[in-house]
């Protein structure tokens, strides 16, 4: 099934991509002062070495490609387990879309 997304309706996608985002990082967060411990020490320093993801740009093409940028707080280059958490979850309000990072911001 193909799903039409009209230009006028971007801007509405944005702010919904932006929420999602924004509530799932706090989540996280919450999660992990509660219940991660040193075997996540890693994962832990990911997540918190991300002070913000901000949502730029959408762009219809065979996917839904939301390309955001990152904001963080060391000189950590790798958010493999941030991202992978975020597209599951975007995949699962918006079929066929991938996040992709634009730019990283220290």
């Amino acid at each position: 099934m193909k799903i039409l997304i009209s230009e006028n309706k971007i801007e509405q996608l944005k702010v919904f991509v932006q929420e999602t985002i924004d509530s799932e990082l706090e989540n996280v967060r919450n999660e992990a002062e509660e219940e991660w411990g040193l075997g996540e020490m890693d994962e832990l320093d990911e997540l918190y070495s991300v002070d913000r993801i901000v949502v730029v740009d959408i762009k219809k093409t065979e996917h839904i490609n939301i390309y955001v940028n990152v904001y963080i707080s060391t000189d950590r280059e790798e958010f493999d387990n941030i991202f992978a958490m975020i597209n599951y979850l975007i995949s699962q309000w918006i079929p066929n879309s991938e996040v992709h990072i634009e730019k990283v911001y220290i």
